[in-house]
């Protein structure tokens, strides 16, 4: 799998670089984030590859050749990884905040942990505002109790945008779709991070484009693609390409799609594609649904499956 990314980002690099003047210049497309009204950079770049990384100036040069190349979405989050990747992100776009756009999250349920979260995220990103503020790993009924009970996480959220730390307040999930629709129903949310592929297009049993995709477009929320390559299973089981995978979902109504990138040919191959994609049309889009037929669909989605041997089918779940 590593090898095919690899061959694919280096002829993709080579291609942009080899490319006239005209095209290289081309800027990254944006999308409005929905109902926030904010522009986002077609592709966004995710922290946990960037917060994962040993090197930190290796790290430090790919955030900076994403912003250079027109990258303006920074996707980051308070733990694991994803806390060195917002201080690597303030380290880098210092000076920078009028024209960066930082999207930060909260696994945590209460007012004092996700409070918590909150100063530590401002302080690492150096800034004293959050554009977008998202609840993180939506998972069951129990998580969204806890999220709106008394002393949970809205409300630490409600007090932090009455005193302007927080712009815009979104939420993710990748487990269940009949949850993130009811997260939609009980609160005004700007945005919904959600994985959309064409394997979860192909879905039968569970499908975020079939089943959460039309709810979030209804209801004009910002749409963030995450998991377009499907964690880079899809590539090892050849069932699509990276273009063919991007181009998918570009094609649906979302804002922007989070990819990590530990390499600077995976920032240049992937906004190559990203400046020069054509929408696909709704024949080639369900030809390549068509195609995901010769595989176990759920076992291309590792975030969602259980027991593969239930009768029922498999028993999806967070990773």
């Amino acid at each position: 799998m590593k090898d095919s990314r690899r061959q694919f980002m280096k002829a993709a690099t080579a291609a942009s670089l080899a490319a006239p003047a005209a095209s290289a210049d081309t800027a990254v497309p944006r999308r409005r984030l929905g109902k926030t009204g904010l522009q986002v950079s077609l592709m966004g770049l995710g922290g946990a590859r960037t917060g994962n990384m040993e090197d930190a100036k290796a790290a430090e040069a790919i955030i900076r050749r994403c912003f250079d190349l027109g990258v303006n979405y920074f996707d980051t989050a308070a733990a694991g990884a994803y806390g060195l990747s917002q201080s690597r992100y303030g380290d880098v776009l210092k000076g920078l905040r009028d024209k960066v756009i930082f999207a930060t999250k909260t696994r945590h349920r209460t007012n004092t942990q996700a409070q918590l979260d909150l100063d530590q995220s401002l302080s690492n990103l150096g800034t004293d505002y959050i554009d977008l503020y998202q609840v993180h790993n939506v998972i069951n009924q129990e998580d969204i109790d806890f999220i709106f009970a008394k002393g949970g996480v809205i409300e630490m959220i409600e007090k932090a945008r009455k005193q302007g730390k927080i712009r815009f307040v979104g939420f993710t999930g990748h487990t269940e779709p009949a949850i993130l629709n009811k997260m939609m129903s009980l609160y005004d949310f700007s945005t919904i991070l959600l994985p959309l592929s064409v394997v979860d297009g192909a879905n039968k049993q569970k499908s975020f484009e079939k089943e959460t995709l039309p709810i979030a477009k209804q209801k004009n929320l910002g749409i963030i693609a995450m998991k377009t390559l499907g964690a880079g299973v899809m590539l090892k089981a050849k069932a699509t390409t990276v273009e063919e995978s991007l181009r998918y979902v570009w094609s649906l109504p979302v804002s922007t799609a989070i990819l990590g990138c530990d390499q600077i040919a995976h920032v240049e191959g992937n906004l190559a594609l990203a400046k020069t994609a054509k929408p696909m049309t709704a024949a080639e889009m369900q030809g390549l649904r068509d195609r995901m037929s010769r595989y176990t669909v759920a076992q291309l989605e590792p975030w969602k499956l259980g027991r593969e041997d239930d009768p029922s089918g498999p028993v999806y779940r967070a990773d």
